[in-house]
């Protein structure tokens, strides 16, 4: 379903509604407007320009030509459709060369004037899909295939089904890296309403609270130094699809009032306007916290985490899914073999054990970088354990913390190994705090958090 808005103007009161029937019915928003004076103050009374116009070319008070002039200069990049009586083949080509887009002849079919409106629309989607795509790919890299053969991580996979097919609001939990992309894009994928349409990802965390906002909610030209033209924002450019917003609890308190209001009312205000625009996107949320502790400690809203938390579904860590980490191992194989260009890779069999039994502080994310490195630096067309930044044991290197059976270390909490990690990766990156961050799948900002607490730990 398309959500272009579209003005008319036109005289005659059975064509006005006759072209808003049309275009309504496949969806289109539509401003109608019955003289040109009536015209020029929608123009210039919304602040969001429409996507285009429909202009009939003899109105009672003007012309469609006078009319594509204010066009010009009220909104510059709202491209015209004129309608003409039949046989005023010249009158279309001077509008034409006025700026018109394209002319219609009355009298013309259902049919011909919704294939006039998308051929001057297409264009238009398929540059907005395509900054679309830039931008998902400036955001992330590659997500891993959803794979699952311990019974643990089974259990997640059919919670994302369950719910996918109904309305619920979902909330992902688990610690960073364990998935929890990939398990909102199953849940997108396996929703029979909206796996048609787009599944977008945003992280909370890797942007300042404006550029937040304005991703999200879009803005409006001249809404703020730079914006030079109207930007549709994220939950709009979901529309009937699925939003990720990850890493949520690091969203401000003020913009943690906005996603509230996105999901009580179903309406985003961008940045710049006053007029609330309905869209309809499923919202699932995601955080690496525990969110009724920050609910209790004043840094997130209560209201909203109770309106997130609809279902709830929480990501086991690698360590606790043994049974995935070898299915796993040959899919990015597979994967960096390809994108690198090099052989394939056959693990040997002694570095199954190894891989099993190391506690993957940083999760699938951890694993994956890993696999990653070891193709490149691989001169056979084995994996083996040479290629192992922790060699033939996870507990020979120094600067790994020592880790007993099962991966867990015998005198520290996991938050404590979750730190040496950190420290560990900040240090090999020439505490290069982007570098870092990468490597993790943190943002900057949480990365400084976490820097923060290991400098404390330090002092004490």
């Amino acid at each position: 379903m398309t959500r272009e808005t579209i003005i008319v103007v036109d005289d005659e009161a059975g064509m006005l509604n006759f072209i808003s029937k049309i275009l309504k019915a496949r969806g289109y928003r539509t401003i109608t407007c019955c003289n040109g004076a009536e015209f020029v103050e929608q123009l210039g009374g919304r602040r969001r320009s429409p996507d285009l116009a429909l202009i009939d070319y003899r109105l009672p008070d003007t012309t469609g030509i006078e009319l594509l002039s204010k066009v010009a200069e009220l909104c510059p990049e709202l491209q015209s459709i004129i309608i003409t009586a039949y046989g005023e083949v010249e009158l279309a080509v001077e509008s034409m060369r006025r700026g018109a887009a394209d002319f219609l002849a009355k009298p013309f079919t259902g049919a011909e004037l919704l294939k006039a409106v998308d051929r001057i629309l297409e264009p238009r989607r398929l540059k907005q899909e395509n900054e679309l795509l830039r931008w998902q790919l400036a955001s992330g890299d590659q997500q891993p295939a959803l794979i699952c053969r311990s019974r643990i991580f089974a259990q997640v996979v059919a919670l994302a089904e369950q719910v996918a097919s109904s309305s619920a609001t979902v909330l992902l939990t688990g610690e960073s890296g364990t998935g929890k992309e990939v398990v909102a894009a199953h849940i997108h994928n396996h929703d029979p309403l909206r796996r048609a349409h787009r599944f977008l990802a945003v992280n909370c965390g890797a942007l300042a609270d404006n550029l937040l906002e304005s991703q999200l909610f879009g803005a409006l030209r001249g809404a703020y130094t730079g914006a030079d033209k109207d930007t549709p924002g994220l939950f709009r450019a979901a529309d009937q699809g699925t939003l990720l917003l990850d890493e949520i609890a690091e969203t401000s308190p003020a913009l943690q009032r906005k996603l509230l209001r996105v999901l009580e009312k179903k309406e985003v205000t961008p940045v710049g306007g006053t007029v609330p625009e309905p869209v309809d996107v499923r919202i699932i949320a995601a955080t690496n916290r525990d969110l009724r502790s920050e609910v209790e400690a004043g840094r997130f809203r209560a209201d909203l985490y109770y309106r997130l938390q609809v279902f709830s579904i929480e990501l086991p860590p690698l360590r606790q899914r043994p049974a995935d980490i070898m299915p796993l191992v040959h899919y990015f194989l597979d994967w960096y073999c390809r994108q690198e260009g090099k052989p394939m890779l056959e693990p040997v069999p002694e570095i199954i054990p190894l891989l099993e039994n190391y506690s993957w502080p940083g999760n699938v994310r951890e694993l994956r970088n890993l696999v990653h490195r070891a193709v490149i630096l691989a001169r056979q067309p084995v994996f083996d354990a040479s290629l192992l930044p922790f060699g033939r044991s996870p507990v020979a290197a120094a600067e790994i913390p020592v880790f007993m059976e099962n991966g867990v270390k015998a005198s520290a909490s996991l938050k404590e190994v979750e730190l040496d990690y950190i420290a560990m990766v900040y240090r090999q990156s020439a505490r290069d705090r982007k570098t870092s961050a990468e490597i993790l799948g943190i943002s900057e900002k949480t990365l400084g958090r976490k820097l923060e607490l290991i400098r404390r730990r330090k002092a004490n």
